[in-house]
């Protein structure tokens, strides 16, 4: 077995970096357009590579999505865990129940989209994150370029596009993957068009692009997606002084807020009439997450703080040079309504989520273009320096991409995806190899099973597998070991009966003529 990346994946990864490379060449040589266009392909390509490493969903979210997403393709509007859940189940557990609302449903329906598609493969579930990754370049660019300049707007947006964390999210690796990247993707939308509407004479189609996208956001995780209007108001009040209600146009902000409005509270009015029981837990739930660390994601009042080195890469000097970058923007920036606006959303963000009890490293992820787009402008103001002393424009030109290319590569962090999505530390790899056992055990059960009317029991060689089945099969399956009370329900429920043996069933199973007791004939990994 190869124990690092396929050589195709090795030819995706150089191409990849290529397109980038090229990009950087083209934009300091001043071709602008022909720089965006490589810099997207080469992100895709590189968000495209990283998403396809794992042939398998992840542990712990990807999975229950996809599987939601899924099913989400015979009734849009009824989002369910278990389709058909033979036996009881407590309505209030996410990761065992039908009505599934853990999660708004935009995402989702993306997902479901594109298995629709594309059919029920782990790329297919990544594709809409890595798109939105993609797309997020040009938006992060635009921003930087109205707001700071263009230079740090293009070296913001490759530092963007090549950072670990966000194509690890888009990748399905870290909690809570494509509905952290979707997040992302529209909080960033708002932010990039509340400064188009700022740059271009307050045009009423920008204010409206504001209120699609905060409202998406919405839809997707939770009302901070409508932190824009918090930057819109500070922008233009703080400035003002004494004059700053009058400076504030409520009445367009108010105006855009109803569309955002129109596009979340549909979904909300529905599940509360469709699905009362569940919609209220889940309401309480969300509203618990600020009082209680739940599920145990606590953390001390500098938890999100010390995410920054997980966010931006780890460095030991990451937060000081965000720090710098952020100074800098107060010099650099080209407005101070701009300067205001985004070190608002970055101050009411991580307070926001450094008062709430619960706590994970990707919250405070939403600010993170402007994070990057302070590197940018660090990045910015050194190559500034450096053509002070080169006077040849062409080695100036190869020696700035080269600069921002390492930086990138930096961002990129190949160490660790090598150490994540392949066997090279077979003890540090997030476990790779139950993955890989899981999906061997899913295709046996395929051709073992082959017909559809079966409830397999103790289906999982690694943690909550039997999702992972539900998804790759049209099974109905479970994590444990049946009761005979529990076959007695499945029977009657006009199911057959299926059971792996992992070397613990009860005689009752074994003696039964009627229940099929699938053999683990699992190959080593390594």
């Amino acid at each position: 077995m190869n124990f690092y990346f396929s050589n195709w994946h090795w030819v995706e990864l150089v191409a990849a970096l290529f397109f980038i490379a090229g990009a950087l060449y083209l934009w300091h040589k001043e071709r602008a357009s022909a720089a965006l266009l490589l810099l997207v392909a080469g992100v895709l390509f590189t968000s495209h590579w990283v998403a396809g490493l794992d042939e398998f969903l992840c542990l712990w979210d990807e999975q229950y999505h996809a599987l939601v997403a899924k099913n989400m393709l015979k009734n849009p509007l009824k989002p369910m865990l278990y389709e058909q859940p033979v036996l009881g189940y407590d309505y209030s557990d996410w990761t065992a129940n039908q009505v599934w609302l853990h999660k708004p449903p935009l995402f989702l329906w993306l997902m479901a989209l594109s298995l629709k598609l594309f059919g029920t493969e782990a790329w297919a579930v990544r594709l809409p994150s890595v798109l939105m990754h993609g797309l997020g370049v040009l938006m992060v660019y635009r921003l930087g370029a109205i707001t700071i300049n263009r230079n740090t707007g293009f070296y913001g947006a490759v530092f963007y596009g090549l950072s670990y964390h966000l194509l690890e999210l888009a990748a399905g690796k870290f909690p809570t993957d494509h509905n952290d990247s979707a997040f992302l993707f529209f909080v960033l939308g708002s932010l990039w068009s509340w400064a188009e509407y700022e740059e271009h004479g307050r045009k009423w189609y920008w204010a409206a692009a504001v209120g699609i996208f905060a409202g998406c956001a919405v839809l997707v995780k939770w009302l901070v997606g409508l932190l824009v209007y918090a930057v819109w108001t500070l922008a233009q009040a703080l400035p003002a002084g004494t004059k700053a209600l009058k400076n504030v146009d409520f009445r367009r902000i108010l105006t855009t807020f109803l569309i955002s409005f129109l596009i979340f509270i549909p979904w909300q009015l529905y599940v509360w009439w469709a699905f009362p029981l569940e919609a209220r837990h889940e309401t309480n739930l969300n509203t618990a997450h600020f009082f209680n660390a739940i599920e145990g994601h606590g953390g001390d009042i500098w938890f999100h703080l010390r995410a920054i080195r997980n966010i931006y890469g780890g460095g030991e000097a990451v937060p000081y040079l965000l720090a710098a970058g952020g100074f800098l923007m107060l010099w650099k920036g080209s407005k101070i309504i701009y300067k205001v606006g985004l070190l608002a959303a970055v101050f009411i963000t991580y307070a926001f989520y450094t008062a709430a009890a619960t706590k994970m490293t990707s919250f405070c992820v939403i600010v993170a273009p402007i994070g990057f787009l302070w590197l940018g402008l660090l990045t910015e103001q050194t190559l500034s320096l450096l053509e002070k002393i080169l006077k040849n424009k062409t080695l100036l030109a190869l020696l700035s991409a080269f600069v921002v290319f390492a930086i990138g590569l930096f961002c990129l962090d190949l160490g660790k995806i090598q150490r994540y999505h392949t066997a090279q530390y077979p003890h540090d790899n997030m476990n790779r190899a139950a993955d890989l056992a899981q999906m061997q055990l899913i295709e046996q059960l395929k051709m073992e099973l082959k017909a559809v009317d079966w409830v397999v029991f103790d289906a999982d060689v690694r943690l909550k597998g039997h999702i992972a089945v539900m998804f790759y099969t049209d099974f109905i399956a479970y994590d444990f070991v049946p009761t005979h009370e529990q076959v007695k329900q499945v029977r009657t429920a006009g199911y057959r009966v299926a059971v792996v043996n992992q070397g613990k069933l009860p005689e009752f199973l074994v003696l039964d003529n009627d229940v099929k007791v699938v053999e683990l004939k699992i190959e080593s990994i390594l």
